[in-house]
């Protein structure tokens, strides 16, 4: 999808420009900017384009303005939900500790 723009313009709600960088850092000495705590989710499907290679990391902007000022974007597209992981994965702390358990039962009875 080389052909295709990947940068996305935005436009705050009005009265909440608090959530923008509070300061210009014109001395980064004694004003540094500090960002604000504005956040967006950008959602979208595939159904629409079946050609996009999310794993190739199209679908995911280079570039994000709102209200005129470049945003950041992390340096690495994401995968999955950090939160989420495997049953599995979840489950194998206690499947360890009830085998060590009856491991430790067994040695005691004998």
């Amino acid at each position: 999808m080389s052909n295709v723009k990947n940068t996305i313009f935005m436009k705050g709600l009005p009265g909440l420009n608090y959530l923008v960088g509070e300061v210009n850092g014109t001395h980064p000495e004694t004003d540094p900017r500090i960002p604000g705590k504005q956040q967006t989710v950008i959602s979208f499907t595939k159904k629409g384009a079946p050609d996009i290679d999310v794993l190739r990391g199209d679908g995911f902007p280079s570039k994000v303005f709102f209200n005129g000022e470049e945003c950041a974007l992390p340096k690495q597209l994401p995968k999955r939900s950090g939160a989420h992981r495997p049953a599995a994965v979840r489950r194998l702390p206690q499947l360890l500790l009830s085998l060590l358990t009856v491991l430790l039962l067994m040695v005691g009875l004998c």
